[in-house]
């Protein structure tokens, strides 16, 4: 085995030069969000079954897909990469230890893992993106912020992949609320990086953040072939194009999106597609618009998310899901199984779980019965906890709006009044949020 460098002169472990280059190229798809990574890191570890490298972020993979049923394959490739020791050089160990620490829910010790590894080697763009990744399941725009603007004075624009870079420090900036910075960073890694859809979807958060529906929905203006070949991120960037349509009020053209472009479809749906519909179905709901059989179709098509504990974000979804269903056994039965699963053990996840998806679930279980009374207290409990739910502030302000749907059914005004105060000036020029405000005021 050999040495290989990549463009930015980090060093791998490959038998040859034919496969050092496939596994730059399976790196550059996996940032850039290509649905053929894994097939890519199969026919490498065809030919080289000894690449660390291949290995490892084949384990991550399996991790991203958010599926308690594939950690035994993540495990099984950590084991492999770690077999492989001898072979693989310092920083290749150090993408296997965080691998094992994030596999075994301690998202904190992998953090402090890659942290080590971009100290060392700031240019190792695989090590920042999966450091970001992990940094949004925290639900803390802090540390989503610092994790990639504490390496950002070691890019310029003539590294390769530094567009990458900027793209995370839009996201990371959006999410404390440093929108101009935020933007001329996100932009610019567009134009580095014209085929990677975080820094493109990182503008479009900044827009959603400031309520510019118009700059909005130009931005998400892609030709077709722009989404060919994409992995499920695809389908959340249609999510924040629906999320336009819907803030400008025109519900029919949020359905009429819904139904021809979110909508599962024949391909059993993961966590990310089941949670954009989900989002996108209780936002029109809480707008006063009837969504029909969509929830009952969704949870058909996405039962098997209600039995699969590995992450709040999806149990968050699901639980809201379920209950717009009027699935209440299902309920009852995922409220038991997140019960065992939050007292099964000190891993992030888990304690998330807790303090979030429990009183979500016992909030949700007594507005099926029809006591908003109870639905908002507990809401209202757990709110300063709503951060535990894991991803960006535009995706846990569902359980605002929730809330606030609760509290006005329950007739609890004045207490409307306040919540709504803060969302619109958190969220402003959202017309639903708008339309509200006024009929409370008549």
């Amino acid at each position: 085995m050999q040495q290989f460098q990549d463009v930015r002169g980090l060093n791998w472990t490959a038998s040859s030069d034919e496969i050092a280059a496939a596994l730059f190229t399976a790196i550059d798809h996996f940032l850039t969000y290509r649905s053929d990574t894994m097939e890519r890191l199969d026919a490498i570890l065809e030919k080289d079954p000894e690449c660390p490298a291949a290995w490892t972020l084949k384990g991550f993979l399996f991790i991203l897909a958010r599926s308690h049923s594939l950690l035994p394959n993540a495990f099984d490739a950590h084991a492999h990469a770690t077999s492989l020791s001898q072979l693989a050089n310092p920083r290749e160990k150090l993408h296997a230890q965080a691998l094992e620490s994030w596999a075994k829910g301690d998202m904190r010790a992998a953090q402090m893992a890659f942290d080590t590894i971009v100290t060392e080697h700031p240019h190792d763009l695989l090590a920042l993106r999966l450091q970001h990744v992990n940094a949004i399941f925290f639900g803390r725009p802090d540390l989503l912020r610092s994790t990639i603007t504490r390496t950002l004075g070691d890019w310029h624009d003539d590294i390769p992949g530094a567009g990458f870079v900027y793209g995370m420090a839009c996201m990371g900036l959006e999410e404390v609320g440093e929108y101009e910075r935020a933007e001329r960073l996100g932009k610019r890694g567009v134009e580095l990086e014209p085929d990677d859809l975080w820094s493109f979807h990182s503008v479009a958060h900044v827009m959603e953040a400031q309520g510019r529906l118009k700059d909005g929905i130009d931005w998400m203006q892609r030709p077709d072939t722009f989404w060919d070949g994409r992995s499920p991120m695809r389908h959340h960037l249609w999510w924040h194009e629906a999320l336009f349509i819907f803030e400008a009020a025109d519900y029919d053209g949020a359905f009429s999106y819904y139904d021809g472009r979110l909508a599962p479809g024949s391909v059993r749906p993961g966590y990310l597609e089941m949670s954009n519909c989900a989002s996108l179905l209780f936002r029109l709901q809480a707008a006063g618009q009837d969504c029909g059989e969509r929830w009952n179709t969704l949870v058909r098509k996405c039962r098997h998310l209600t039995e699969d504990r590995a992450l709040t974000f999806s149990d968050v979804h699901m639980i809201i899901a379920l209950t717009m269903a009027k699935e209440g056994t299902a309920l009852e039965r995922m409220a038991r199984g997140l019960t065992d699963y939050a007292a099964s053990g000190g891993a992030f996840d888990r304690k998330a779980s807790a303090r979030i998806s429990l009183p979500l679930a016992k909030a949700m279980k007594a507005r099926m019965a029809g006591d908003f009374q109870i639905a908002t207290d507990t809401l209202l409990g757990a709110r300063y906890d709503f951060q535990y739910m894991g991803g960006s502030i535009a995706q846990r302000d569902m359980l605002d709006i929730l809330l606030i749907d609760c509290a006005k059914t329950a007739g609890r005004n004045r207490l409307v009044r306040r919540l709504l105060n803060e969302y619109r000036d958190t969220r402003p020029n959202s017309v639903p949020m708008e339309r509200l405000e006024q009929g409370l005021a008549n």
